[in-house]
């Protein structure tokens, strides 16, 4: 796993003190109950059961003169009859923005450190039941962490168009297993985007992104088109990404979001790998007074294989399927309760996704409903 010590540190010896010398920060902690109807998105044929569960979250934010910033977040899910679907997540971010002038022109900069951490436990969308491989359980296939590091500028021609450039390396590593003919999904990765932002008006801006990222795994191997691992190869995928987006405010109650993203990923070798997603986008949020607000949000999506005829023969790469469907979302939250720099919050949020697919065993449905309470400060 990737060694975080000095980067924890770090976080522990800023925090106390951006906290201190600052006026903005935040803490944020969430504590739901619901149920999910197909916690392993599993197919009808595998008769996926129903799961009451419960999950908390907890957000910290703060800055230092609005110069060095700190974020973390983690979040937990239990599964009471089926710990397969307990999942934790956690992330710190710690940044450092400032601007400067050049012939009277503005620019700023931002640097960058990004740590994150997953674990859950993988359960195969062929069986249901636990991974295997080789006889041997792989359960934890999936667990990772991650490091990124990010320098982006940014510079302002017009005071309506701002351009921006990034780029960013990203170190990821996985759970180790001594299996023969397992493969290795550790990775490498560099990224530079490229973007600009356009206010189109005092309610509405325009934002376009194109990027280039470059992913060299490890110690994975390239495959053949009939699927069979080419020796000495190392396998290196070629993304390039388009996003668009508008986002529309034409009140400081209202907020909608429209975006559209588009990518194409192309392997080193015989284009075994070749595929193509994307997706559309609407996101609303509607604060309908002082103490209750709506949010919502329709996302369509597709991610497809170019050359691969089965798209289920492999489940055990990490894109083991092509598949397009729907996912919806609707919250509510309503502030019951306000004290000093705080208040308490009942919370709502309604899922629901259906995904299609060629091969069958990929094809399912799930809805998720939950209610809790969030405390939030400062």
């Amino acid at each position: 796993m990737v060694n975080i010590h000095r980067l924890l540190i770090l976080a522990l010896v800023i925090c106390p003190s951006v906290v201190i010398a600052s006026d903005n920060e935040s803490v944020n902690a969430t504590v739901v109950y619901g149920l999910d109807t197909n916690p392993h998105r599993l197919s009808s044929s595998l008769a996926p059961v129903e799961q009451n569960f419960a999950a908390g979250e907890f957000k910290l934010r703060t800055d230092l003169y609005k110069t060095l910033y700190f974020n973390a977040k983690a979040n937990k899910s239990v599964y009471f009859d089926d710990a397969r679907g307990d999942q934790f997540t956690a992330s710190a971010n710690i940044a450092l923005k400032s601007d400067f002038k050049i012939f009277k022109r503005k620019f700023k900069y931002k640097f960058a450190a990004n740590y994150r951490t997953r674990d859950k436990t993988y359960v195969s969308k062929t069986t249901g039941l636990v991974a295997t491989f080789g006889g041997q359980s792989i359960a934890d296939r999936y667990d990772s962490d991650q490091i990124n590091y990010l320098g982006e500028l940014s510079y302002k021609p017009h005071k309506f168009l701002e351009l921006d450039f990034s780029y960013q390396s990203r170190e990821k590593t996985y759970q180790e297993f001594d299996i023969a003919r397992l493969s290795n999904l550790d990775y490498s990765q560099q990224h530079a985007l490229l973007g600009m932002n356009y206010k189109a008006s005092n309610v509405g801006r325009f934002y376009l992104n194109t990027a280039y990222k470059q992913r060299e795994y490890l110690d994975r191997r390239a495959k053949d088109l009939d699927g069979a691992d080419i020796l000495d190869t190392d396998l290196i995928y070629d993304y390039i990404t388009l996003n668009i987006g508008y986002i529309y405010r034409p009140s400081k109650d209202i907020r909608w979001k429209y975006s559209y993203n588009y990518e194409d990923r192309t392997d080193n070798s015989t284009g075994y790998w070749n595929a193509t997603s994307g997706y559309l986008s609407i996101a609303g949020k509607y604060r309908l007074g002082d103490y209750h607000f709506l949010k919502s949000r329709m996302k369509y999506s597709r991610f497809s294989y170019l050359n691969r005829l089965d798209p289920g023969e492999d489940p055990l790469d990490e894109e083991a399927k092509e598949k397009q469907g729907v996912s919806l979302m609707f919250g509510y939250e309503w502030i019951v309760a306000t004290l000093f720099e705080s208040n308490f919050a009942v919370y709502a949020e309604l899922e629901y996704a259906n995904f299609d697919n060629t091969n069958v065993i990929y094809t399912y449905e799930r809805s998720k409903a939950s209610l809790g309470i969030r405390w939030s400060a400062f």
